[in-house]
């Protein structure tokens, strides 16, 4: 069984968007596989945490003191760790997975996916990393990304940590090629 870190928002985007983060859950569960997470109960974090809990999954819930009524801390989840800032609630969702997946989401969601793709180029660890490109949703990072490569700003072994899933099947297929 692994743990699966999911970064994503405390708002939803919309239906599409979050009918995609429940599938994620319950994909989670039934593989037996746990759910990293930021701790929230509303949006995008609310919708994967529901599903996987739902459908009988392990759940692990991070979440800074500041943030437990601001993105309210969902009250479901057994095992949830308050954590003092936003630093420590990053450095224990890497020591807890073992693969993270950037669902659409925000300045937050790009803030974590930079530094799990950042630690991955420094060799901090081996995870693998893939976002979640649902209806085009990060056709930008990926194309900067690649601009980066083709200006000499990022190694091209670098780029390719980045791994890039069009919707929720393909992530799964994901998953179970980088987790078995």
């Amino acid at each position: 069984m692994a743990a699966i870190c999911v970064f994503c928002g405390a708002y939803d985007g919309g239906s599409h968007y979050l009918n995609a983060a429940a599938r994620l859950g319950e994909f989670i569960a039934a593989s037996r596989h746990s759910l990293v997470y930021g701790g929230g109960s509303v949006g995008m974090m609310g919708a994967v945490a529901d599903s996987c809990l739902k459908h009988g999954g392990n759940v692990v819930g991070v979440i800074p003191e500041a943030l437990a009524t601001v993105e309210l801390m969902h009250p479901l989840v057994d095992d949830m760790r308050v954590v003092p800032d936003m630093h420590v609630r990053k450095a224990t969702m890497h020591e807890l997975s073992d693969a993270y997946i950037a669902l659409p989401g925000g300045f937050g969601t790009m803030e974590e996916l930079f530094e799990a793709l950042c630690w991955a180029q420094l060799g901090f660890h081996k995870a693998s990393v893939a976002v979640l490109n649902l209806d085009g949703f990060y056709d930008g990072l990926v194309q900067m990304a690649d601009r980066m490569v083709a200006t000499g700003f990022l190694q091209q072994s670098a780029r390719d940590l980045m791994e890039v899933v069009h919707d929720v099947d393909q992530l799964e297929q994901w998953l179970n090629v980088k987790l078995n």
